[in-house]
């Protein structure tokens, strides 16, 4: 007769079991041990994704300041219980680099990038932001770009002070510039401008 108990829930994941893993080309959290994927994305959102990494890109190139990566590229909350995040574009400064591994090492990001960029999708709650931003804001992550597709702006936050707070809202008439990166300044009307189309 076949058992009606559920099989027992998989031990949470240690940060030394992260690591052993090979590669998983996949977008996801870790979320106290437990990997949590993300679903997948549209081609809309991969294309604002591209274009603003291009331009965080280019920007990078003229200011020498830091480099542009996209994801999957993994953030350490903490080792224990283990807590990743992975933002959709972020920016580091050349120190912060400089500070973690060597590029061809597969470890997380620590310290972390100075900005981040989260582009929502219609799956994404408030509360889902939230902990993104709580965490980091925990490991010293200054500024996060929050992407709205439906509303086609984007909100910059703060997040190096003990609040988080919003510095402003841009449709796509306006442009900004970062706070973490005063060089590294956005259009936002090219964020949006070909995301209807193919």
């Amino acid at each position: 007769m076949m058992s009606t108990i559920p099989d027992a829930m998989p031990a949470p994941m240690t940060y030394e079991e992260y690591m052993r893993e090979g590669e998983v080309n996949l977008r996801y959290d870790i979320l106290d041990g437990v990997r949590c994927y993300h679903t997948n994305p549209t081609r809309r959102h991969q294309k604002m994704l591209l274009a603003i990494a291009e331009i965080l890109r280019a920007c990078a190139k003229i200011s020498k300041t830091g480099k542009a990566y996209i994801a999957p590229c993994d953030i350490l909350i903490r080792r224990f219980p283990l807590r990743t995040r992975q933002p959709d574009v972020l920016f580091m400064s050349n120190a912060r680099i400089a500070a973690n591994p060597p590029a061809s090492d597969p470890a997380p990001l620590d310290p972390a990038p100075e900005l981040v960029v989260e582009i929502i999708s219609p799956s994404d709650s408030v509360g889902v932001l939230a902990a993104k931003l709580a965490d980091y804001q925990r490991v010293g992550v200054q500024e996060c770009w929050v992407v709205y597709p439906k509303d086609r702006s984007i909100e910059a936050l703060e997040l190096s002070g003990e609040d988080i707070q919003s510095v402003g809202v841009y449709d796509s008439d306006a442009a900004f510039s970062s706070r973490a990166f005063p060089t590294l300044q956005l259009n936002v009307v090219d964020i949006f401008a070909e995301t209807d189309n193919g």
